[in-house]
């Protein structure tokens, strides 16, 4: 039996959760429906833990989702945003395009997310801010292994 054919290229999402509580997400180009569908479900997964975390989303490589997309994280937020209220001390986008930007604002504005978030163009600035939430959290080792694996100074 031939084997399936192995996507060339990065994948569309990963998810990293070695320096929990904090959890790296990285998109891809052109995320798939499908490969949305598993980040949201894992995304669950995190939650279900009911433990604080931060979130550090880097969208870098991403190119505009589709609409579809776009409002399914829409009503994915909209489902869990209580558990994100709970859980999550922020999130971090790290963001290089302006109509990325623009998207993730209408997004969050949409989906009524009330919990704190910053907008920043380079990964170790999203890493000092959620090592900021860490610490104010009384999460100070956690926010120790941040600083210290994104080589960032404690504020």
């Amino acid at each position: 039996m031939p084997l399936a054919p192995v996507p060339a290229g990065p994948p569309p999402i990963t998810l990293d959760d070695s320096q929990w509580p904090v959890l790296v997400v990285k998109l891809g180009r052109d995320p798939t429906e499908s490969a949305v569908e598993t980040y949201l479900a894992a995304r669950e997964a995190y939650l279900a833990r009911a433990q604080p975390h931060v979130v550090v989303i880097d969208t870098r490589a991403v190119h505009l989702p589709s609409p579809r997309l776009r409002q399914r994280y829409t009503d994915w937020l909209c489902q869990h945003e209580r558990a994100l209220r709970q859980w999550t001390l922020g999130t971090a986008y790290v963001i290089n395009s302006p109509a990325v930007r623009m998207m993730t604002s209408v997004i969050r504005h949409c989906a009524r997310m009330a919990t704190p978030f910053l907008v920043s163009e380079t990964l170790p600035a999203s890493a000092a801010w959620a090592a900021e939430r860490l610490h104010e959290a009384g999460l100070l080792q956690a926010a120790t292994r941040l600083r210290a694996h994104y080589s960032v100074p404690a504020s």
